[in-house]
């Protein structure tokens, strides 16, 4: 990007040092021109500042918090936030990666004029951060500690004041447990990774937000033309009900929350990654949900602890008679709501089998000496979510696309710019769209049908998730929903508008940057994350590690062919520019990318491809 102008971005992070009580402010605007914002100024700063040897839990772990350039505008889906950090929930190494919530502590967090905040070191004793237009203070947060999520936000608002956004850590985080999430509001959580419990190791509770600024947009009207043309091609989802919410500002896709009021008067908000909706009555059901919430643990790696019945690892480990009463202490009931209740506070306390259930599930299953093979996780510490097997609904050979992004990611991919818009659109004969049509896209996103064709088997797999790659990393940067089914490749007439991002950046911030040229930003930002995965030990090998998940038979009975699968790898390396051997980035593609300085630093430490 030539030049930058002051519109999209404030322009300042807000840099705090836990350990000597320090804040201070940087300019942001050098970093954003070379990498949006969000996830990709968020790995620059993990790149220059984090100690590749380090835990999570080390003082010099940075915990990242950013936005991007469309947080607090109108441009839809963008009400997030992206959090980044040695992750603790990684398995089974520590690695850096990332997290995302929506909800308005983003937006806020702009309007207080930052862009995002670094923080570093570890304070004495339990604080909190308060953020108000420009100014930031570290405060003692000894009478906030040990309260849930919902109560220290309540507490939080009620000091400073109506329209104060707050994230805060709930006891899993004070406590340490990896799988800890960071919460703000009801519904939004930084939930992948663990780096809640990041925020206790800090003894950070809450950073509480107000401002009265604004977002300055460069073209207003061009930017409510784009906004209406994202509209129109991606309406509000089909089965929004009255009482269906969006969780985040700027959302007009309103994917997320059913609300509904227990007879207490609280209030839970189901989804996808909802672990009470499956009890009966519902009333017991969002009592599970709200604990989870309240604790401040991971719903989707307690989903699949053990509510998703068969599929999860409790239900599969009993049926086996691997896991029984005895390693509980308890009756193993995972269908009983009230065993929840009980274990849930067990987790969060590290109290009994809470203590090793607080490790996530693969570090549990290696202190109990068993229930490896009826773990639900792909890799890399992370359980399966739209894999194709375990989870979500691509069919072979759709799921060879996952399996690459699974692979060569720190964490869940999420895919839902490639398997999920497939299911959504297609759905095997059941959608809007038609496989013909769906292959005529294909040939004009990926440059060709064998992308998605159903007879293509492991051919021109590696393209799409290159592809998606980069874009799911310009969505964290920019930041925008995965939910509203950005890059938009199909809407109900067919072809979606996969350049909406690039309008959209140009109209908030005046640059004009071609659909390519973001393209290039996000295969910039992929190399950088490759080089810090690289720099803390990860090769091919690591890359691998999905194949024992993959190889076991998917739904149609279908399982991966392993040699097929790494010549497919070589042909993703390929298209990365890294070596096939090791899968390390090459200097000719970082320099290529404008990273010079990454590649001398990997050549220094013998770590190029």
């Amino acid at each position: 990007m030539n030049g930058l102008a002051p519109y999209g971005w404030t322009g300042r992070l807000l840099r705090v040092d836990l350990t000597n009580d320090r804040v201070w402010t940087e300019d942001s605007l050098g970093i954003a021109r070379r990498f949006i914002g969000g996830r990709g100024v968020a790995a620059w700063i993990g790149w220059r500042e984090i100690p590749p040897e380090i835990d999570a839990f080390h003082p010099e772990n940075r915990l990242i918090f950013m936005t991007g350039p469309l947080t607090g505008t109108l441009s839809p889906a963008s009400g997030r936030i992206v959090v980044c950090g040695k992750a603790p929930q990684s398995y089974p190494r520590i690695h850096y990666t990332r997290s995302n919530m929506g909800g308005h502590w983003g937006p806020e967090l702009k309007y207080a004029g930052f862009d995002g905040i670094v923080v570093q070191g570890k304070a004495q004793s339990p604080v909190y951060l308060w953020i108000e237009d420009g100014e930031a203070e570290i405060l003692d947060a000894n009478w906030l500690w040990g309260l849930d999520t919902f109560e220290a936000q309540k507490r939080l608002v009620e000091r400073h004041g109506r329209g104060t956004q707050v994230c805060c850590i709930g006891p899993a985080g004070e406590n340490l447990v990896r799988i800890a999430v960071i919460q703000s509001g009801m519904e939004n959580a930084a939930g992948q990774g663990g780096l809640g419990a990041v925020m206790g190791s800090k003894n950070l509770k809450a950073i509480a937000v107000k401002g009265s600024g604004r977002v300055e947009v460069a073209r207003p009207k061009r930017l409510i033309d784009v906004c209406n043309q994202i509209r129109r091609l991606r309406p509000p989802s089909s089965d929004v009900q009255p009482d269906r919410k969006a969780c985040s500002m700027a959302c007009t896709y309103q994917c997320s929350m059913r609300i509904y009021r227990t007879r207490k008067g609280e209030t839970v908000a189901f989804h996808c990654c909802s672990p009470g909706v499956s009890f009966k009555p519902l009333e017991k059901g969002a009592e599970v949900e709200l604990l989870c919430d309240k604790l401040g643990l991971n719903r989707w790696e307690i989903d699949w602890m053990g509510i998703r019945k068969e599929r999860s690892w409790f239900g599969k480990a009993k049926k086996n008679g691997i896991l029984s009463d005895e390693d509980f202490g308890m009756s193993l009931n995972p269908e009983d709501p009230d065993f929840w209740l009980k274990l849930l506070r067990k987790i969060a306390y590290r109290e009994g089998i809470g203590d090793i259930l607080a490790e996530g599930m693969p570090r549990a299953a290696d202190m109990l000496g068993k229930g490896w093979d009826e773990l639900p996780h792909v890799a890399h510490g992370y359980a399966a979510h739209w894999d194709g097997h375990l989870y979500g609904q691509p069919r072979f050979p759709h799921w060879l696309v996952s399996a690459l992004m699974w692979a060569t990611d720190t964490r869940d991919p999420l895919v839902h710019g490639y398997a999920q818009e497939l299911a959504r659109w297609y759905r095997y004969g059941g959608g809007p769209l038609t496989m013909k049509e769906i292959e005529r896209i294909s040939e004009r996103v990926y440059g060709s049908r064998l992308a998605v064709s159903l007879d293509s088997g492991y051919e021109c797999k590696a393209k799409p998730a290159v592809w998606h790659q980069n874009r799911d990393a310009i969505k964290d940067s920019l930041l925008v929903c995965d939910q509203m089914g950005f890059p938009l490749v199909y809407s109900r007439d067919g072809y979606g508008d996969t350049g909406a991002e690039a309008k959209l950046f140009s109209a908030v911030t005046g640059i004009d940057l071609t659909e390519a040229e973001l393209d290039r930003l996000g295969e910039r930002i992929i190399n950088l994350e490759r080089a810090i995965m690289v720099r803390e030990g990860w090769t091919r090998r690591d890359d691998e590690a999905v194949i024992p998940y993959f190889e076991r038979p998917d739904v149609e009975g279908i399982g991966m062919d392993r040699a097929k699968f790494q010549k497919m790898l070589d042909e993703y390396y390929e298209l990365r520019g890294w070596n096939k051997v090791n899968g390390y980035p090459t200097r000719e593609k970082l320099e290529e990318l404008d990273l010079k300085e990454v590649a001398d630093e990997l050549d220094r430490l013998g770590l190029l491809g």
